[in-house]
């Protein structure tokens, strides 16, 4: 049985935060003040300490999750055009409400309520809750256990390639990809645009999203396949950043062969996930200039 989460009613009261000093408003609901706590708590600090560091070399900014919005308006706050796209109907609505009540900030703002995939289709979306930032279009995902979510709506997806192409991408862009385990489709598919335009680019990565069954051993697999596939894809980067809990670390060319065997073939420890993960656990981020980080 399909469950639709209702959408946000309409808002009016609104609060402001200012993360980094970046400040905009948040509509007043349950899930944007959660939400606006996550995010001014530390936990995206490493995100936004590269957006601070492209940004003003960028003339837009393409983020592929856009979940509430928060990273899209704080793009904006700083003077650059947002494509932004979210396919959950919930997070959507509540995205919506976001744009709305920051009016001199949401002409920059235009909202895809679309997923982005390989290839053009249509698709179930997960979720776990209302609100839920791992809104998937995968419905098994490993957690302290293997969890299902429930079919939020069945979605439009359409090839990343093409987005791109219509909404321009070149190395005044930045890209950022949080989507919740399509990345290890997107990603390569991407590839040819990446390499001829040299964006920057930030990239979330969910291997515990990719769930084979109940053989542990397939599952890694299967994540190592996808992570050695993002590796090809962004190989043409003059410089990796990693980020860490100790912060973001270089990866230069000379270190690539170090990254495969000490780093995608080393089980990680990932917060609230029962077991160690191989391949990408850790943000990506991606430069063909050296950026003042770590």
């Amino acid at each position: 049985m399909s469950i639709t989460f209702a959408e946000a009613p309409p808002v009016l009261a609104a609060f402001s935060i200012a993360p980094r000093g970046v400040r905009f408003n948040v509509a007043d609901t349950p899930a944007g003040r959660a939400a606006a706590g996550e995010f001014t708590s530390g936990f995206e600090e490493g995100t936004l300490q590269f957006f601070d560091a492209v940004l003003p070399e960028c003339r837009r900014m393409v983020d592929f999750g856009g979940f509430l919005g928060f990273t899209a308006l704080y793009a904006a706050a700083q003077g650059v055009e947002v494509e932004v796209f979210e396919p959950s109907p919930g997070n959507g609505a509540l995205l919506e409400a976001n744009l709305t009540v920051n009016p001199l900030l949401a002409g920059r703002v235009r909202l895809h309520r679309y997923a982005v995939g390989a290839r053009d289709a249509r698709l179930p979306l997960y979720g776990k809750a209302r609100a839920d930032s791992g809104s998937s279009l995968f419905q098994t995902v490993q957690r302290g256990a293997v969890l299902r979510g429930r079919e939020e709506a069945v979605v439009a997806v359409r090839a990343a390639a093409g987005v791109l192409e219509e909404v321009g991408l070149c190395d005044e862009t930045l890209l950022k990809i949080d989507i919740e385990g399509a990345e290890y489709e997107v990603v390569p598919a991407i590839a040819a645009l990446l390499a001829r335009h040299r964006p920057f680019v930030h990239l979330s990565f969910h291997p515990f999203n990719i769930v084979r069954g109940a053989d542990e051993y397939l599952n890694q697999v299967a994540r190592l396949r996808g992570a050695l596939a993002i590796a090809e894809a962004v190989a043409p980067y003059r410089h990796m950043y990693f980020h860490t809990e100790q912060g973001w670390t270089r990866i230069d060319k000379g270190d690539r062969m170090s990254l495969l065997t000490q780093y995608l073939l080393k089980p990680k420890a990932v917060p609230r996930i029962a077991t160690a993960q191989y391949g990408f656990t850790d943000a990506l981020a991606l430069s063909e200039v050296a950026l003042p980080l770590g």
